[in-house]
Formats: C-alpha cells, structure tokens, sequence
C-alpha cells in the first residue's frame, strides 16, 4: 500500500526535466499530440510526469516547472478530465472557458477544440483520458437505450460537491490501484474500475443527456417485476461477478432510473444495495463454515475495499468478520 508521504503514481515517473521539449515528448506520448508552449521569460522550472494506464483510461499527473500552455486540438476518440490539485490552471473547450484551482476539475467531449490555456508554474493536475466506447458504452445501459445524441459533457467541473467528490474518490481508487498494480492486474477487474469511472462520471458531471438519467423526461413505463425478477436471479446466481449499476440494468431490460424505481418499489431497497447485502450474506456463510482467511473470502464476494467492507458488515450482522471466522473455529 501507499504511505502518505508517498506521492501518487510514484512508481511510474516518466520526467522529471527542465527541458520543456523533453517534458512535450512524455506528455504527448501517454496522451496524444499536442502543441506546448512556454509562456515564461524564465524557463528553467523543472516539470514532473508521472502517468499509467489501463486499456480504456490512461492517467497523469503533471506538474509544471514554467507557464505552460498545452493544445491537443480536436480529438474524436477520447473523453478527457483534468483536475487541478495545486495551482492555477485555464481550460478552454470550443468557445467555453473556465479558470480552474484546486478542488475543480474540466471536461471535454470529443469533436470539441480543448486546450490549456495557461498552467501557472507549479500547478499540478490530474489529467484522464477515457475512450470513447467506454463512456458512450456506459450511457446506453445507464438509459437503457441507444442515445438520441451525442454525449456533450458540461466543462467546468465542481469536485467539492457529493457527487464531484465521490468521482474523484474513484479516480483515486484507480490512481492507488495503479500504484500497487495489485487486482487491477486481472483483466476483470480493470474494466470494473473502469466502468465505475465512467459511470461515475456520466451521473456526477452535468451533459446533454442528465436530464433523462434523472428522470426529468417521462415516457417510460415503470419497471415490470419481470426486470426485478431477472435482475435478482442473475444476483442471486452470481453475486461475485464485478457489476455496475448499468450492467444490472440491461440485464433487466431498463433504463437504470427505472430499475431502481422498480427495486425501491418492490424490495425496498437500490439493486446495488441489494447486491451488496447478497455478498455480505455470502460471506458470512462462507466465515460461519470455517472457509478463511476474512481478506479472501471478502474478494472472492466482490468486496474489494477491506475497510468498507468490514463497516458494512458490523452493520449488517452487528459483528466484525473476524468474530464470525473465530467463532467458526471455535464450534469446529
């Protein structure tokens, strides 16, 4: 695990170089071709690059040793977010600018111009890159349906709000994942992060199509049980397997606003929640017949946030994991 001291990405420096055209040669490689451009009289600042990436995402973060401006220009493949962690750091998208500092972030849909404006000297940010197929992917099952339009994000991007901060805490998640290179080194548990951030993102960050995954637009019957039904069958079969709330919902043939009215409606709880108590009810059968350790148990039932996982269980059985696994040993 990371120590706190330890600087994200720390193991996947890339430059750490006053050369500003070394620096241009590293940034563009783990992102795409852009124009940098120094807009200091002193340019002598050493910039830092530190960046991984998965198949559908790729990470950085960046600290500028001079006042930099980045242009990538138009770019049809990708989704991209930056988020300002220190400093000063003007993004513009189309005609659309926004100044952001620490606690912001900016977003940019593909066929639009963006470009970084002006990047104070020593702003750092967190720069993402998210494929296109991924996110579109992830709106259609969240709709439950084709979109009627192309996904246009809103650009300025508020993290201090819940939902902001709730996608930046899955993009740390990735980030410490990346760092530790330990279940992201399954296949299945890449594209589970990666749908998370996706999905994160389509539901925390404003677009064209918020309105309609709020259920501002109506037109679309509630869920019929059946989707209920098929959703907690496939759960119930295999609580273990990585899903997202919109992998539920296509398997219950609905947008996601409707099965989760649909599960308020006639369990009681949100699918998600309900998988979640499934897995816990799993594990606890899994402690109870003396099956350990608690850490294994835990990831074999999709639980891959140990602390959480803990919390939620207590609160659920009104005992810890360990208990329940030591009480085991003790009947044998």
């Amino acid at each position: 695990m990371r120590t706190a001291a330890r600087p994200e990405l720390a193991g996947h420096v890339l430059t750490r170089d006053a050369d500003l055209g070394r620096f241009r040669t590293h940034l563009n490689a783990l992102f795409y071709p852009a124009t940098v451009r120094s807009l200091s009289r002193d340019a002598t600042g050493r910039g830092e690059l530190r960046g991984a990436r998965t198949e559908n995402v790729t990470v950085g973060i960046m600290r500028f040793g001079q006042d930099t401006s980045v242009d990538p220009g138009r770019h049809a493949g990708h989704y991209h977010v930056n988020v300002v962690l220190h400093g000063t750091v003007v993004a513009a998208a189309g005609d659309r600018q926004c100044v952001g500092t620490a606690g912001t972030a900016a977003v940019f849909s593909p066929g639009l111009t963006h470009r970084l404006v002006h990047c104070a000297r020593g702003a750092e940010q967190i720069g993402v890159k998210i494929g296109r197929d991924l996110v579109d992917d992830e709106l259609e099952a969240l709709l439950g349906r084709p979109a009627e339009h192309p996904l246009q994000f809103e650009v300025a991007f508020p993290l201090t709000d819940p939902a902001g901060r709730s996608w930046h805490n899955t993009l740390r998640l990735l980030i410490g994942e990346l760092d530790d290179d330990g279940l992201i080194g399954t296949p299945v548990m890449r594209r589970r992060y990666e749908q998370l951030l996706a999905g994160g993102l389509l539901l925390g960050q404003r677009h064209n199509h918020t309105a309609a995954l709020r259920g501002d637009q109506g037109g679309e019957p509630a869920p019929r049980p059946a989707a209920v039904r098929a959703v907690i069958d496939l759960v119930q079969a295999r609580p273990e397997e990585p899903y997202t709330l919109g992998d539920l919902a296509r398997a219950g043939g609905v947008s996601a606003r409707r099965l989760q009215e649909g599960f308020r409606r006639h369990v009681g709880v949100p699918p998600m929640a309900y998988l979640a108590g499934v897995r816990l009810d799993r594990v606890r059968r899994d402690l109870r017949a003396g099956i350990a350790p608690v850490t294994a148990v835990a990831h074999h039932w999709g639980f891959t946030h140990l602390g959480r996982f803990s919390t939620a269980y207590r609160e659920r059985f009104g005992e810890r994991p360990s208990q329940t696994a030591a009480g085991a040993c003790t009947r044998r």
